[in-house]
């Protein structure tokens, strides 16, 4: 059997890695953004998930797509590539739930005037 160096592991991990700490520095930003509005809560997460959801999304599904490549290959040691699948999978879970609430506000605004009381 032929060991290989866990290159494609190690790269989906960083990605997974980026992704958290991407989706961490847009908290903070949105938070400063909004801290000031007058009910801080909504518009704080309109605001990350609107700008969190395609870092965190591309991120997340190529350090899963390269972490099922290291696994794969069966490359030795096999942790970052199986950490970076498991870890991938809440970012992409965010990205989904982030698109549905959107989706829902979208069509609840898009009713007759005066509908929406965001």
């Amino acid at each position: 059997m032929i060991r290989r160096r866990p290159i494609f592991g190690w790269i989906a991990f960083a990605l997974v890695v980026v992704a958290y700490l991407a989706a961490a520095g847009i908290v903070f930003y949105a938070y400063g953004q909004t801290v000031d509005a007058f009910i801080q809560g909504p518009p704080w997460w309109a605001l990350t998930s609107q700008l969190a959801a395609l870092p965190v999304g591309i991120l997340s599904f190529l350090g899963l797509v390269l972490g099922i490549t290291g696994a794969i290959r069966r490359e030795a040691p096999g942790w970052p590539a199986i950490t970076a699948m498991i870890f991938s999978l809440p970012g992409l879970g965010y990205v989904a739930f982030a698109a549905f609430i959107w989706y829902t506000v979208m069509i609840a605004c898009s009713g007759p005037p005066g509908a929406c009381t965001l």
